[in-house]
């Protein structure tokens, strides 16, 4: 076990301490987080389990079975009904992160976290792009129905994948992803991004958490980690 591995099962306990009661943790797939045996914890996914081995084929480890299949936006849970919500590697991939959180706020009872791991664009396959803004969430979130989904694939396309607008294959691969409407990451962040985020949420959303875990992306750990309390 190297050193980046060792210090991430560290801070894994450390995290899991928070959990407790009843909860979900969304968007698993292969690798569901270590909560600790006093919680009970239900697996959520946008597609079903035989969906999720085609749509990520690539990936060679099982695929974990959802309990429930739903949108990460519109999880079928009372307000207030859940304890946690684990949501890694999940706020990147939605198209409006705003409007997930105040959903993941709502279905949380007094008390309960929400525990995100996020990925910082420094370290990851999303280096070549810009910073998506707050001010940018903030105007796709109040104006959905201009939200050009067509031109978020073609920047992943360029950016990510590496091909050339205008060319050929630069079209096959946008034609192929948006068919399968693949889950790309929407949005790109790093650290500073997230919590102003999170300072949004409070100051103008108006919810009514707080962080009580935020660790920077660093070396051994590609990602952002940000927990967040509802108030009791």
């Amino acid at each position: 076990m190297g050193k980046g591995a060792a210090l991430r099962w560290v801070e894994n306990k450390i995290l899991a301490r928070h959990l407790h009661g009843r909860g979900i943790e969304i968007g698993a797939l292969w690798r569901k987080f270590p909560v600790p045996r006093r919680a009970h914890v239900y697996y959520i996914d946008r597609i079903s389990e035989a969906d999720l081995q085609q749509h990520y084929a690539e990936v060679s480890r099982p695929i974990l079975p959802p309990d429930v299949v739903a949108d990460a936006t519109h999880l079928p849970f009372a307000p207030g009904a859940l304890d946690f919500i684990i949501a890694s590697h999940v706020l990147e991939h939605l198209p409006f992160p705003l409007e997930a959180l105040r959903h993941w706020h709502n279905v949380l009872g007094p008390g309960g976290v929400l525990l995100m791991k996020i990925p910082d664009k420094r370290f990851t396959f999303d280096i070549q792009r810009e910073r998506t803004t707050l001010q940018h969430l903030v105007l796709e979130q109040a104006n959905q129905s201009a939200f050009d989904k067509r031109a978020h694939f073609a920047e992943w396309t360029e950016q990510v994948i590496g091909r050339t607008p205008g060319t050929p294959e630069f079209d096959a691969q946008l034609s192929e992803l948006l068919e399968a409407d693949y889950s790309i990451h929407y949005h790109a962040w790093i650290d500073e991004d997230i919590r102003a985020i999170a300072d949004y949420t409070r100051t103008v959303l108006q919810l009514d958490w707080r962080p009580v875990i935020f660790w920077k992306a660093h070396f051994y750990r590609k990602e952002c980690v940000l927990m967040l309390r509802r108030s009791a």
